[in-house]
Formats: structure tokens, C-alpha cells, sequence
């Protein structure tokens, strides 16, 4: 069975208000609930075209699917950066077009305060890189020491295919060999997404004002009947605004 990791990569609990503001995540629930929809003793691929997203969320798909009782494969059809880097080392084998790329950097998260604050963000950082540096230290077998790693996540580091099979990244390259050479130029991996709570909040805004609208025009259609309006007007004042009421849901 075939199942995509496409999108940023997210918490379950936010999953919701992104996909009802039209983007396109992919949450642990999504890789959890196509490894119980894979039928026994078929092979679950999982193609990846993802940008990365939540460092926590990505380390879950990464446990999800290390756990997984069926066969399972990464296909990285055109990039897998950042979180979705690490996700994908937990399938059993890891695959790649020859225009696919990989690309490994150290966490980042905003902070604010005083020195104290900022030495103690500064430390969970690092905290975090040495999971991550687990992770790919494990899949690379020696093919790549830690320190080596290390470096390549501080520069931000986009690989190749083929620099991603000779890293250990990657096990095999799609219909590939060694003389293909796929483009090395990227542009981003994207702006990235607005952060949930702020969804959250354009979703009640839209909600108050949908409802003050049909306030309005409850009201509208009660002063037209007073002053002898005929109803026909008051109902679809009504309506109009039950309509515009719905489109949010």
C-alpha cells in the first residue's frame, strides 16, 4: 500500500485548523492510521514531498514507524528536509528519485526573556540536535561519524541523491546509477506555516463576525416588518446571512 507524507509536518491536536484553513499537514495520526489500513504482509511506502515542520511530531513518525509490524519504505520523490528528515529513517528502507533532495539542520525555536531564559533555550537545543544526531547516526552505520553529522547540521546541509546514499541516508536511488546527476539548486523549503494558535484565532474572529452579521440582519428584517416591509425581505436577509454563517464550518 502507498500513502503520502506530503505538507508540513504537525501535532495531531493542530492538524484540524491547518487542514480548515486549506493547508495540507501531515500529522503522526495520518502515519499510525495507514499502517493499520495496510493490508497483512504488504509493504507500506511512504512517498515524501515535505518540508519538515514539528521537531516533536516528526520524532513520533520516526517512532511510529520504527515500531511498525509490516515492511516499510520511504520513496522521497522530490525533498525531505528538516522534521520529515528524521521520519522517514524510521521505515526500514529509504528511497530516492534522482532529483530528490535531503537536507539536515540543527532545531530551532523563538525565545524571549533574560539571559537565563536564552542560555537554558540554548541548551535544550542542543538537547534536541543529539536526538536527532541518534537518529541519523543509526541509519548512516558508520558511514558518516557524529562529529561529521554534527557539522553537516550546523551548515544546513542539502544532499543530493547521491550524496545521501553515500552518507546512509538514502539506500537506493529510483531507476538511478551512477552516472545520473540530479540538480543541486533548491530554492527553500518554504516560509513556512502560521502557527496554530493564530488559526485558532482567525477561525473564532470569522465566527463573531458571521454571527454579529446574522445579528444585523435578524434586526433588519424585524424593523421592515414594523414599518409594514413585506416579510419576503426579512427571510432572505436571514438566509443570506445563515449562508455566510455556514461557508465557515
Amino acid at each position: 500500500m502507498r500513502t503520502q507524507m506530503n505538507g508540513y509536518i504537525v501535532a495531531d491536536a493542530d492538524a484540524w485548523i491547518y487542514r480548515f484553513f486549506g493547508f495540507q499537514v501531515c500529522s503522526p495520526q495520518d502515519i499510525r492510521q495507514a499502517l493499520a489500513d495496510n493490508p497483512p504482509g504488504e509493504t507500506l511506502t511512504l512517498e515524501i514531498n515535505n518540508g519538515g515542520g514539528s521537531l516533536f511530531a516528526g520524532f513520533e513518525i520516526y517512532s511510529v514507524l520504527l515500531g511498525a509490524q509490516c515492511p516499510t519504505e520511504a520513496e522521497v520523490q522530490s525533498m525531505a528536509a528538516s522534521a520529515a528528515s528524521v521520519a522517514m529513517l524510521g521505515c526500514r528502507r529509504v528511497k530516492a528519485t534522482p532529483v530528490a533532495q535531503v537536507m539536515v539542520h540543527n532545531p530551532a525555536l523563538p525565545a524571549s526573556g533574560n539571559q537565563h531564559v536564552h542560555y537554558k533555550t540554548a541548551e535544550d537545543l542542543e538537547k534536541f540536535a543529539q536526538s536527532l544526531l541518534n537518529a541519523y547516526e543509526i541509519k548512516c552505520r558508520g558511514k558518516r561519524s557524529r562529529e561529521e553529522l554534527a557539522s553537516m547540521l550546523d551548515a544546513e546541509t542539502w544532499l543530493t541523491v547521491q550524496e545521501a546514499v553515500e552518507a546512509g541516508l538514502v539506500d537506493e536511488v529510483i531507476g538511478g546509477g551512477d552516472s545520473l546527476i540530479p540538480s543541486q539548486v533548491m530554492n527553500a523549503v518554504g516560509g513556512g506555516l502560521p502557527s496554530a494558535a493564530e488559526l485558532r484565532a482567525k477561525k473564532a474572529a470569522m465566527e463573531l463576525a458571521a454571527a454579529q452579521s446574522n445579528g444585523c440582519a435578524e434586526a433588519a428584517g424585524g424593523e421592515s416588518r414594523a414599518n409594514g416591509a413585506p416579510e419576503e425581505a426579512g427571510d432572505q436577509a436571514r438566509l443570506a446571512a445563515s449562508l455566510s454563517l455556514k461557508k465557515y464550518y
